[in-house]
């Protein structure tokens, strides 16, 4: 009789997820996971056809949690100053573990993985600037007088996107002098 997996779907993804973080890419085989699961690799294929399917759904999962932590921060009865530094903060400690599991050699060993991650990053930085614009109109345009109507609020969240991400991989100049730019900008 067959045992029933309550979840097998997430019991292959947490699994595969740890062989990655503790031991590395080189280490996550579909067998390997089987193994470490209890289940038969049929059961993987079934939920994820190739490893390369699994590892863009731990990639998606990855990038879910960080937005996860940006809701938090957006619920929060804090100022836009406040708010955006924290999404600043937790970028960067983003970008840090992302660097280490993610941009691995061997994950991008085949243009395969290469094209579905840079196609998954444009997506969740699209996401992340519609973030950061929801906030510009809630916080800061919905105040003012239409004072700021020539800084268009799209334009303004991918200007603030990308700063971010240059500062975190570059960090030519501290966060608070960008916070005094934008301070110029919007007080």
């Amino acid at each position: 009789m067959s045992r029933l997996i309550e979840n097998p779907r997430e019991l292959i993804l947490n699994e595969g997820k740890r062989i990655l973080y503790n031991e590395g890419y080189s280490s996550i085989n579909i067998r390997r996971i089987a193994k470490e699961c209890n289940i038969s690799v049929g059961t993987i294929y079934n939920y994820f056809p190739s490893k390369k399917e699994l590892i863009v759904e731990m990639m998606t999962n990855f990038w879910e949690e960080y937005f996860y932590n940006i809701q938090v921060i957006l619920s929060s009865e804090e100022n836009f100053y406040v708010k955006l530094k924290k999404i600043f903060d937790d970028l960067t400690h983003f970008i840090k573990r992302f660097r280490v599991v993610w941009l691995n050699s061997e994950i991008y060993t085949s243009p395969d993985y290469i094209e579905s991650g840079l196609e998954k990053q444009d997506i969740y930085i699209d996401k992340l600037i519609g973030i950061i614009e929801e906030l510009l109109n809630n916080d800061v345009y919905s105040n003012r007088d239409g004072s700021l109507k020539k800084l268009n609020p799209h334009k303004m969240a991918r200007f603030i996107v990308m700063n971010f991400v240059t500062m975190v991989q570059m960090p030519y100049f501290e966060y608070a002098f960008f916070e005094s730019i934008l301070k110029e900008l919007f007080d």
